[in-house]
């Protein structure tokens, strides 16, 4: 069961109304008289709420794209060895796999969220998710070294031998899936990265992608990653402020 706020900016109507879905209808509650009486506040406390709003978004999408600028160093260099990584991944897919009897010929994929951009900062669930697990692997490695790429390779081995997962995707870009849960072999891969790092529990395996990383020489461009990287903080640090004042 789930309890989901309906209202702007994050509408979800629901699928099956009445079968399924149930809506609970506030107005039916409300003092109308009490309300019509605060009308102008109303309107202008609701107009600076979609301003700020507006404001935490757009410091969203700017942070994305400075970390995207991040990301695009290791690739633009050469500083990563696909080969390498290739081969790293190969052996770690049959590690998992290896002698795990296939669950199903038609395995599902539950979407889902572990992280969230929050008028408090970015709040995370990780723990909760991955700590009763029997085993995690922990991807450690500077954004750009293929953390993410790894996650979706696991995840595409264990749909082809008939696994059902869970994929937690990134709050800040939904497209990209930062962890993966394969419930029936009791594993997580968890992405552990800024803002959600992970420290490893005993019997865990950590992978460190910087192993297939050659440092970049070049002083201009090694200034250049770390100056989106601070624009990447910056806009994150400006988000939370934006959604904070929208909430208060």
């Amino acid at each position: 069961m789930a309890i989901i706020d309906g209202t702007a900016p994050h509408i979800v109507d629901p699928k099956n109304p009445g079968a399924v879905d149930k809506i609970i209808h506030l107005g039916d509650y409300w003092n109308e008289q009490g309300l019509k009486a605060h009308k102008k506040e109303i309107l202008n406390l609701n107009q600076e709420i979609a301003r700020l709003f507006r404001r935490a978004y757009s410091y969203l999408f700017a942070a994305n794209l400075f970390l995207e600028e991040v990301r695009s160093y290791y690739k633009e260099t050469g500083a990563l060895s696909v080969g390498g990584f290739d081969r790293a991944v190969l052996a770690l897919v049959h590690e998992v796999f290896t002698g795990k009897p296939r669950q199903t010929d038609s395995p599902k994929i539950r979407h889902l969220f572990g992280t969230a951009n929050t008028p408090d900062g970015t709040i995370s669930y990780l723990d909760t998710i991955v700590n009763h697990l029997k085993k995690r692997y922990i991807i450690n490695g500077d954004d750009g070294t293929g953390k993410t790429t790894l996650v979706r390779r696991i995840m595409e081995a264990a749909q082809m031998r008939g696994f059902d997962v869970e994929a937690y995707h990134c709050a800040l870009n939904p497209d990209r899936i930062e962890h993966l849960v394969i419930p029936r072999l009791d594993i997580a891969v968890v992405n552990s990265v800024e803002p959600h790092y992970y420290k490893p529990q005993n019997g865990d395996t950590v992978v460190d992608t910087m192993a297939w990383v050659i440092e970049l020489a070049n002083e201009t461009i090694a200034t250049e990653r770390n100056m989106a990287r601070q624009m990447y903080r910056r806009c994150m640090e400006e988000a939370t402020e934006f959604l904070s004042r929208a909430k208060k």
